[in-house]
């Protein structure tokens, strides 16, 4: 019998690995000596992939289209909780070397946010609470109540809430500590390179230390970065270069200490920064990211104060940028005419990003300006746009200027429409249909006083749409073979008051191609004097998931959706 080398066996398991064939590495791991090792290296290597794992206890994607009773889903997702817990069972468990092979060793990823999730969960707290922390595993509940099982007046068990983060503190601990020491004795390299989690202050800079092939990092609390844990990632993780936090508390001298980890970290090392809850940041951080000035390609700020806001252009230096994504949490400042010179620093620190490629901005006062001046320069070329909370009415030469970035891809514009005139929505309508190149086009609000021939007129020159949001009213099926045209579409949300007949929804959909494979279609203000019954909606489903394997949602207009925001919700 043939026997085929034991290095084509791991290159085999490799390009299963790349494919993410969780089902095929597991054949492999049962199939003998000889393919078990590179296959469970690998299952382990790409975990955080796994329909188990990224479901976190909903259905698995493999039993939506199935036509499951409650009672048969409910088992569905006890079973797939079973199975999540343990897969984490089995890599805590390794480090614990109480298991047969040293899984945790082959993770690239340690997620301490989806061990939270499953800790939390109620049904991993009916299905595997006892047996996950069962054995050796009882140890990561010392220093807490171990859970008593309680009866309510219903006779339902219940459990007393787990100390999650002091049992994550512990695990992570094991974690990083094991995979530390052996690959110290092996004279090897830690495998893992992204370390995700709620991770307190005084182990974070241990953690990283122990984790030479650091690369990213996922914080919910920014709060814990200081000089020592830059310290430690300059010393011990050279190739880190990507971070993110949720949030960061207004904590006294915050602004001085997250600058003080930027500035420790090695000189243009950090790649990309995301804070998803910037309100800590001050002038102190926005200039110590100049140490990163050449390496920084992406800069996600959300919800900066307006003390921030006041200096954004302290990031003149960092011309590198390929993505920019910042929002105004307090939409009070209007540079242009309070802060000129510093409205004209970053107008021109934007213009020297000659790489840029992603502009978005949020309920910057400033923004359409900023945006227009950068849309109007030869040597940017966006592919994509994004400009929300700000007026529809006096933007025309922001519009206008869309035009002349006919490299857009990716156009999201959410405008409040009130007051806007014809002219407005007509200049606005003209530079879209210039964009032949966009995609995805999204005109949440904006596109309020839109009506059929809007759309119309839109979709005929946007032969390439994949993705269409928009909101408008007195829509009808007039829009239909227009949207017929577009053979690549597959998100389609009508979010304006509409009047569509059930015969004018099901010839759009026979006009469907292959390309348009997948298709969700959402209708969702539908006008009641234009019923669409449950039998029709039905009818409709049925079609379109028969013609392309696609869904389909509606819902009738009601009064409060008069409120564009609540349709865009």
């Amino acid at each position: 019998m043939l026997r085929l080398p034991a290095d084509v066996l791991a290159l085999i398991c490799e390009e299963l690995g790349n494919r993410q064939d969780f089902g095929v590495l597991f054949s492999c791991a049962l199939a003998g000596k000889s393919l078990m090792h590179p296959a469970l290296r690998w299952l382990y290597r790409i975990h955080n992939q796994s329909p188990i794992i990224t479901s976190e206890g909903n259905d698995a994607p493999w039993t939506s289209s199935q036509d499951l009773t409650f009672d048969d889903r409910r088992d569905v997702q006890r079973n797939t909780v079973a199975k999540w817990a343990l897969m984490w069972k089995s890599i805590i468990g390794s480090s614990l070397e109480d298991t047969a092979y040293p899984y945790c060793l082959y993770i690239r990823v340690l997620d301490l946010r989806n061990l939270s999730d499953l800790l939390n969960d109620p049904v991993f707290h009916n299905v595997a609470l006892d047996s996950f922390f069962d054995g050796d595993m009882a140890q990561f509940l010392n220093g807490q109540d171990r859970p008593v099982k309680k009866k309510t007046r219903l006779s339902k068990t219940t459990y007393t809430r787990l100390n999650v983060p002091l049992i994550l503190d512990a695990i992570g601990e094991a974690i990083t500590g094991f995979v530390s020491q052996a690959a110290s004795e092996s004279k090897t390299t830690v495998a893992l390179e992204d370390l995700s989690g709620d991770i307190n202050a005084s182990a974070l800079p241990i953690w990283v230390g122990r984790l030479s092939k650091l690369k990213s990092m996922t914080l919910w609390d920014g709060s814990v970065l200081d000089k020592n844990v830059a310290m430690s990632i300059a010393d011990k993780c050279p190739n880190f270069d990507d971070l993110t936090f949720y949030f960061c508390p207004p904590l006294q001298n915050i602004d001085q200490r997250l600058a003080s980890f930027f500035s420790g970290l090695r000189v243009n090392s950090l790649r990309s920064f995301s804070a998803l809850g910037a309100a800590a940041i001050g002038p102190e951080t926005l200039l110590s990211l100049n140490r990163h000035a050449k390496s920084l390609r992406m800069l996600k700020l959300d919800g900066l104060k307006a003390d921030a806001i006041k200096n954004l252009s302290l990031l003149k230096d960092c011309d590198a940028l390929e993505i920019i994504d910042l929002h105004d949490a307090e939409g009070r400042i209007n540079l242009e005419i309070t802060e000129n010179v510093v409205f004209l620093d970053v107008v021109e620190w934007l213009g020297r990003c000659k790489c840029l490629r992603d502009l978005q901005f949020a309920a910057l006062v400033s923004a359409p300006e900023i945006a227009r001046q950068i849309c109007l320069r030869d040597d940017i070329r966006l592919q994509r746009l994004v400009v929300h909370e700000y007026p529809l009415l006096n933007n025309q030469e922001f519009h206008k200027a869309l035009l002349h970035q006919t490299s857009l891809e990716s156009l999201d514009l959410k405008a409040d429409p009130e007051g806007a005139f014809g002219d407005d929505i007509n200049n606005l309508v003209e530079s879209i249909c210039h964009l032949t190149k966009l995609k995805d086009l999204k005109l949440i609000s904006t596109s309020d006083y839109f009506k059929s021939r809007e759309i119309i007129r839109i979709a005929t020159h946007l032969p390439a749409l994949q993705e269409f949001w928009f909101t408008g009213y007195e829509v009808t099926d007039d829009i239909w073979p227009a949207m017929s045209g577009l053979h690549d579409l597959r998100t389609l949300n009508i979010l304006a008051v509409t009047s569509f007949s059930s015969n004018g929804i099901l010839n759009f959909i026979s006009t469907l191609r292959d390309s348009n494979r997948g298709l969700n279609l959402a209708i969702l203000a539908q006008n009641p004097a234009n019923k669409i019954t449950g039998r029709e909606q039905a009818n409709i489903e049925q079609s379109l998931m028969k013609k392309v394997d696609g869904k389909f949602e509606f819902a009738p207009y009601r009064e409060g959706d008069s409120d564009s925001e609540s349709l865009s919700d």
